[in-house]
This record gives C-alpha cells, sequence and structure tokens, in this order.
C-alpha cells in the first residue's frame, strides 16, 4: 500500500539534565521521530524523511523494523545521530545543549528535495514539518507541495530561541510566521511560544487563541501542557483534555511532537478539528508513559486509541462532520 503521511525533519537522541546535576541515559527522540511515532499510533501508512548519522541503525532502524515503518527514505549522511541535552525549566519549557554543534544539526536537516523524492509513486496526503523561517526553504516546498498536492503541518521550531539568535523582534517572527503560512495549511504552538510571540500570560487561552484565529491557516493546533490542547480553526476553539492511558506521565519530552504528527494525520485524513486534538493527546499520553518513543505499536494498541478517541470525542457533545 502507499504511504500517505510523511514526517519530515530532525531526529535527535536526547538525555536529561536532572536538578542534582545528574543526567538521564541517551533515548530516542527528535521532532520528526517523535512525529512519525504519534502517527503509527493510528496508520501503517506513514514513514520517516531525515537526513541522519550511520548510527541510527541500531536504535532507530530496530523500532522502525518493528513498527513496520519503511527505511527508504532515511538518508546516512553523517557518522552520528543529533544529541543533545534537554533541561527542562519549572514552566515545562527546556534548554537544549547540542552535544556535536549547531552546525551537525543544520546539516542533517531535512531538504525539500528529499520530501519530493519521498513522494515519488506514493499517495502522500499529509506531511509532518519541523523547520523554522527560512523562506527559501518554504519557498521550494511549496513547489512540491503544489507537484503532489498534500497539506504541510508546520511545528514551529522553538519560536523564543529563534527570535534571541537572530535578533528579530516579535512582529518581524510574526511576519516571517505569515510568510510560512502561504505554504503550510496546518500549524502547531505551545503556549510558551505563544505567550512569548504574543505577549501574554500563558494561562490566557481566550486572548492566545483570539491571536491564533487572525493568522492565515485553517487549523491550529494550540498545546497547553499538561492540561491538553486546543484545536483552533478561523471561527471556533475546542478544548480537549489531557490523556493519560496508563498512568500519570514518566517523561514529557516530545509530547509536543508527538501529538502534532497525530494531529496532521487526524485532521488530513478528514476527523473534526476537535477530533484531531483528542487523538493528539492520545498519542501524547503513549507517548508519555515511558523515557523515548512508545516501543511498540500492536493492533490491540491501536484499537485502545481508537476507542479512547471515540469515548473522549462523544463527550464533548459535536457534530461529526467539520
Amino acid at each position: 500500500m502507499a504511504v500517505e503521511y510523511l514526517a519530515c525533519g530532525n531526529i535527535m537522541s536526547d538525555r536529561i539534565e536532572r536538578q542534582d546535576g545528574s543526567f538521564s541515559e541517551w533515548n530516542m527522540g527528535g521532532p520528526a521521530f517523535f512525529a512519525l511515532s504519534g502517527m503509527r499510533l493510528w496508520t501503517k501508512d506513514c514513514k520517516l524523511v531525515c537526513r541522519t548519522g550511520e548510527d541510527y541503525a541500531s536504535t532507530y532502524g530496530r523500532w522502525m523494523d518493528a513498527n513496520g515503518v519503511p527505511r527508504d527514505s532515511v538518508q546516512v549522511e553523517a557518522e552520528n545521530v543529533t544529541r543533545f541535552t534537554l533541561k527542562y525549566n519549572p514552566d515545562g519549557s527546556f534548554s537544549p545543549t547540542p552535544h556535536f554543534s549547531m552546525e551537525h544539526l543544520g546539516y542533517l536537516k531535512t531538504h525539500p528535495e528529499e520530501i519530493d523524492l519521498a513522494c515519488e509513486g506514493q499517495a502522500v496526503k499529509g506531511i509532518y514539518m519541523a523547520h523554522n523561517l527560512d523562506p527559501v526553504i518554504w519557498q521550494k516546498l511549496g513547489a512540491v507541495k503544489e507537484k503532489y498536492g498534500f497539506k504541510i503541518m508546520w511545528e514551529i521550531e522553538y519560536a523564543s530561541q529563534i527570535r534571541r539568535m537572530l535578533r528579530l523582534t516579535r512582529q518581524q517572527i510574526l511576519d516571517r510566521a505569515r510568510r510560512v503560512m502561504e505554504v503550510a495549511d496546518l500549524w502547531s504552538i505551545n503556549h510558551n511560544e505563544a505567550a512569548d510571540l504574543f505577549q501574554l500570560p500563558r494561562e490566557d487561552d481566550e486572548s492566545i487563541i483570539n491571536e491564533l484565529q487572525k493568522l492565515p491557516v485553517e487549523f491550529t493546533f494550540y498545546r497547553v501542557g499538561s492540561r491538553g490542547s486546543y484545536a483552533v480553526t478561523p471561527t471556533n476553539a475546542y478544548f480537549c483534555e489531557a490523556v493519560d492511558p496508563f498512568g500519570p506521565s514518566v517523561d514529557p519530552t516530545g509530547c509536543g511532537n508527538c501529538s502534532t504528527g497525530t494531529a496532521m494525520y487526524a485532521y488530513v485524513s478528514g476527523e473534526h478539528p476537535a477530533m484531531a486534538a483528542v487523538m493528539a493527546n492520545i498519542s501524547s499520553g503513549f507517548n508519555a508513559a515511558q523515557k523515548g518513543p512508545y516501543p511498540l505499536y500492536t493492533e490491540e494498541d491501536m484499537q485502545l486509541a481508537r476507542r479512547l478517541a471515540k469515548e473522549r470525542f462523544d463527550s464533548l457533545g459535536l457534530a461529526v462532520s467539520r
């Protein structure tokens, strides 16, 4: 069967720096890989598009083989997978420190040409893309989108950090984001990023959502940490509480990427926007149940996820159609 959904962008192993200065073990991760994991809970018709290091095969490669995800769009371009140390802040945000260099990360960025190749002979409906604001990259990706007719879910990369690194004002970030949205159909942002971008308290959901609804996208997946998420359209906003299928969170790393990948899949496949947020929260719950991605998606897991999604969506009392 042809692949319909792509997770595009970096994979990167991570470890957590604890408050006492000690470190966790290294775990598989990175925006595209967590997004892939989120998709895989709901569909087998997905694959990863990335550049990475040769050592990916013994960890990421084994996960992909076990979960039936093809490796044909993974390009080995360096010796090592990118690695980052993450230090969490009290508000749930984190500070990333590269184990190699930012140049190493940049070299292993996914290029639009690689997405073009991954789409050949497939029936791609939607892609997840974690990337920054570079207009040339998005212009090229727009040409690939026009060629194949898919929708793009954009997860903005570390908006506040990009602003500081590039010495851009918030208005300049917003102006550049709007240019990206001439190409991207959907986007994802969390409450810390949105609060910084709009200079609003992160608890002020109503005001932030009002700003999000002014942006030129058809769907925004707005993540509000352990509370859950909102599905935001130009005319409506639906709040969906967090879902913890296996109890309290073990590790939140990657939950935003994982849920965003799922939100893309759900929305593009025709689900109600609120159902997209419900399904995304369920994927996040699976992801938070252990360190690193959920190890193996069985048919039973997929059935459990679908059952939970129906129960949660039905409890919202919404019409099924958009």
